[in-house]
């Protein structure tokens, strides 16, 4: 019987570290959607000759699995694994129950970014994580796909209950930390609520950055705190 996706990561992950991405993680923060396959962000390591060993010692404890070219579309040989792994950054894993993306460089990160994004990762299952809703959006941004822009949006709405909640409560110093990654208009009428009146203006002066570049949905902000105060 074919091994499934986790088990393989889970393998994966006792060796080099693991980050799911793609439809699998919007999935695992809560999406019910269909996926026909996975990704996954491999530490890319020293070099792609040596992530290309590291997953070779992987794929020797499975059977009958084969690591394809996607730009070529033909099976690799291990010689060809780190060239392609370097010129690509993306292998495909055939032989699981589903097929399995595993990239050394996404096409929106560079192979230095992976620490960062590791860190702000969630825990999936045993030893791999799951990209954090934010980094997720930045792999699927500007795709033109419909599934990825409905993905975004759920997404979206998501980081906006998460990063609006903390808001109303955050320091001064945590709100900046969150307006550094995330702003738009909900999560700043969120902070407007925040009795630090630090916090407040902080978020008043970001809406009318937001407004000045054209928001109208800052603009109503604005202009229902003016009213209300």
């Amino acid at each position: 019987m074919a091994a499934t996706l986790q088990q393989f990561l889970a393998r994966v992950a006792t060796r080099q570290r693991a980050v799911l991405i793609g439809g699998l993680a919007v999935i695992a923060h809560g999406l019910s959607r269909p996926t026909k396959d996975g990704d996954a962000w491999l530490d890319p390591l020293g070099s792609a000759d040596e992530w290309a060993r590291v997953l070779i010692e992987t794929l020797h404890e499975f059977d009958g699995l084969k690591l394809w070219s996607l730009a070529g579309r033909h099976p690799l040989t291990e010689g060809e694994i780190g060239a392609e792994a370097a010129d690509s950054g993306v292998l495909r894993v055939c032989g699981l129950v589903a097929d399995l993306d595993l990239f050394r460089k996404p096409n929106v990160f560079e192979c230095e970014d992976f620490d960062a994004v590791w860190q702000r990762a969630a825990i999936w299952a045993e030893d791999v994580r799951v990209i954090d809703p934010l980094d997720l959006i930045l792999t699927k941004d500007s795709t033109g796909r419909d599934q990825d822009m409905h993905d975004i949006h759920f997404l979206e709405s998501k980081i906006r209950a998460d990063l609006g909640g903390r808001l109303a409560t955050a320091t001064l110093a945590e709100a900046e930390a969150i307006f550094a990654r995330y702003v738009d208009h909900v999560v700043c009428e969120r902070a407007l609520a925040n009795p630090d009146a630090a916090v407040r203006e902080r978020a008043k002066g970001l809406l009318a950055e937001l407004a000045a570049e054209g928001d109208w949905f800052a603009r109503d902000v604005l202009a229902r705190e003016s009213a209300g105060s």
